[in-house]
């Protein structure tokens, strides 16, 4: 199972984020948007992991909630990574004034690291990934000139888009499986940890 830790985002954020994604549109030419209902904060990305360790990870979750506080986070600006060269994605960031949210991936890095899920070694960057270019494949019909052209459009519609400073509230991890499909990633709520307090699992675990 492809598992991930991540934060759900509420129906006003998501409907923010498809504004963007609509106002940036065909100026991203090369794009590839995610669907806005597909949108989340990912905290840790777990990868392949055997079904029978799928409870002990769900344990791990709850305890890193546990440690953590409720928070509220916000929209701020939109931006691409790399911060040169060839665009591969397009990204909303947030931002949590309390430091809470920062500590709650600080938690989730100690916990998973402890069985067994090493810390990450680049610092948290906090992004929602709204687009990805386009595949390979792609690059290779369309040629490098195009593909280079279209870079500088994304980033000169990502240096111009607004983003509404939306706020949500935090209370609770999810974690979260991925299937690979040919439309995309599908994504299913595997188990929820509230914020705070002593987690008894919910889910299919």
């Amino acid at each position: 199972m492809r598992l991930f830790v991540a934060i759900e985002l509420t129906d006003e954020v998501r409907d923010a984020l498809r504004e963007v994604q609509g106002a940036l549109g065909r100026a991203a030419d090369g794009v590839r948007w995610v669907r806005p209902e597909q949108l989340h904060l990912t905290v840790k990305f777990l990868g392949e992991t055997p079904d029978v360790e799928v409870p002990r990870v769900a344990e791990a979750v709850a305890r890193s909630a546990a440690r953590s506080r409720a928070f509220e986070m916000q929209l701020t600006e939109c931006g691409c990574f790399p911060p040169r060269g060839p665009v591969r994605i397009v990204w909303v960031g947030t931002h949590d004034g309390s430091g809470a949210l920062q500590e709650c991936v600080n938690a989730v890095e100690e916990e998973m690291d402890g069985i067994g899920f090493p810390k990450e070694s680049r610092p948290f960057s906090a992004h929602l990934t709204i687009g990805r270019r386009v595949s390979r494949n792609t690059r290779e019909r369309c040629g490098e000139g195009y593909f280079e052209r279209s870079a500088s459009g994304i980033r000169a519609a990502v240096e111009r888009c607004m983003v509404k400073p939306v706020r949500q509230s935090v209370g609770e991890l999810i974690l979260m499986s991925s299937v690979l499909s040919p439309k995309g990633s599908l994504y299913s709520v595997v188990t929820k940890a509230k914020l705070g307090k002593t987690n008894s699992m919910s889910g299919r675990c």
